[in-house]
């Protein structure tokens, strides 16, 4: 039994050493000097959070304290409900306590404004701010004076996994639950083409460390409150359109089948690549109704060859070439009109 043991420490070690030469070793230095000599930092998950962007703030979080920094995570929108598989989500502030913080890390999202009333509310203090910035979009411009942006990465907990490997700092199980919740939710359980080997590794390391992916794979994948069932059932019988020889496909979701519906805000995840899975389809849309119709958040899933980010990037947006989104201030029927014939033309000219 010991040998065992030893053998799987030894192996863990040799995956550790692999992941982190994954980064690139400059920037990780740059990275870290900026941590090393904060004491109080803020970490920002971006509005309207997925597990990607609040399991890497939570993660790096449980991660640095025990090297005696104060941490707090902060996010313009609340947890969602169903986020209970990560670790220390009611520590998360919607408001910033005060703004003594000698660093801020920018996680998932690599545009200030991303940050949604963090950032509004805050805006002379994160201008000025020391800013470190990590992410895996391929649409990041970067907000910091240091910007580790991969886009290799399948997750920014995929590569947050491999930063705080290349300095040599411990993954408890409490940050190996919240990074591998968001490499899982940000591959579909390992299942989008963005996975790559590595992803596979830094998966296997954090379940070496004792994370357990069915913790956020039941939760996310199989099970689904009634109400969002409810909502679900409404978009896709009153709003579900299919275009351009059944390659496009697109819903809307409005405040009145949330209402109907007793569903929360957050309950259309996952709606665009439930759409994507129809057979034929190449790209798939979600237009969801703000409050009093003020604007219309747009998620967008696409099968190879096509590309959304690129859609999203015209429309002020931006994401990953398969997953991406953007917010248009009109109404759902104005961004509808506006936004499906360029899903069309994408299909159409590949």
């Amino acid at each position: 039994m010991g040998s065992e043991v030893k053998r799987d420490d030894t192996q863990m070690e040799a995956l550790a050493a692999i992941l982190a030469g994954g980064i690139d070793a400059g920037l990780a230095e740059a990275g870290w000097r900026l941590i090393a000599a904060a004491r109080r930092i803020v970490l920002l998950a971006h509005e309207h959070p997925d597990p990607d962007a609040l399991g890497s703030a939570l993660g790096l979080a449980h991660a640095l304290r025990p090297l005696g920094k104060e941490c707090v995570v902060a996010c313009a929108d609340p947890a969602p409900e169903n986020y209970t598989f990560l670790p220390g989500r009611e520590s998360i502030v919607t408001a910033l306590p005060d703004e003594a913080f000698d660093l801020v890390i920018a996680l998932d999202a690599g545009e200030l404004s991303r940050y949604g009333a963090l950032y509004t509310r805050h805006q002379a203090f994160f201008d000025t701010a020391t800013i470190l910035n990590i992410d895996h979009h391929i649409t990041s411009s970067g907000c910091g004076q240091v910007n580790i942006i991969d886009p290799v990465s399948a997750a920014t907990a995929e590569l947050l996994t491999l930063f705080l490997l290349a300095r040599g700092v411990a993954i408890p199980k409490v940050a190996a639950d919240c990074l591998l919740a968001g490499i899982i939710t940000d591959t579909r359980a390992f299942e989008f083409d963005a996975t790559t080997a590595r992803t596979l590794m830094a998966g296997a390391y954090l379940v070496g460390q004792g994370a357990v992916p069915e913790a956020s794979i039941k939760p996310v994948y199989r099970m689904k409150p009634l109400a969002k069932a409810r909502l679900w059932g409404a978009a896709l019988d009153r709003e579900m359109r299919v275009t351009a020889d059944g390659r496009v496909v697109w819903t809307a979701v409005r405040q009145a089948y949330l209402a109907e519906s007793g569903a929360t805000a957050d309950m259309d995840d996952g709606l665009a690549s439930y759409l994507l899975d129809i057979d034929g389809v190449g790209i798939a849309a979600v237009f969801k109704e703000q409050a009093a119709g003020s604007a219309t958040k747009v998620s967008l899933r696409a099968a190879a060859p096509y590309d959304v980010a690129a859609i999203a990037r015209r429309f002020g947006g931006g994401g990953h070439v398969h997953a991406a989104g953007c917010t248009l201030a009109m109404s759902v029927d104005e961004a509808i009109h506006a936004l499906t014939p360029e899903l069309e033309a994408a299909v159409r000219g590949k």
